[in-house]
């Protein structure tokens, strides 16, 4: 699957409400897998750590400006 960026990736998550994506986060240097889904206002994300990220549409935005994410699968 294409690549997509991160404002992409936010109206994907959005529209697959009760959905979790697992999303591949790929630059030069490592490949981060992190499975996310949309609840109402916030966006859902676990990392491979573990670690549990709840972010404002925005916030997520502001932080990954320039990413691009592969969709390795949506979990229905």
């Amino acid at each position: 699957m294409r690549k997509i960026s991160t404002q992409e990736l936010i109206a994907l998550l959005k529209s697959e409400r009760s959905s979790y994506l697992e999303v591949s986060l790929n630059n030069k240097y490592f490949k981060a897998t992190h499975f996310m889904t949309f609840g109402g206002k916030k966006i859902y994300d676990t990392g491979i750590d573990s670690k549990d990220i709840k972010w404002k549409c925005n916030e997520f935005l502001e932080f990954y400006p320039y990413a691009y994410w592969k969709i390795d699968q949506i979990i229905r």
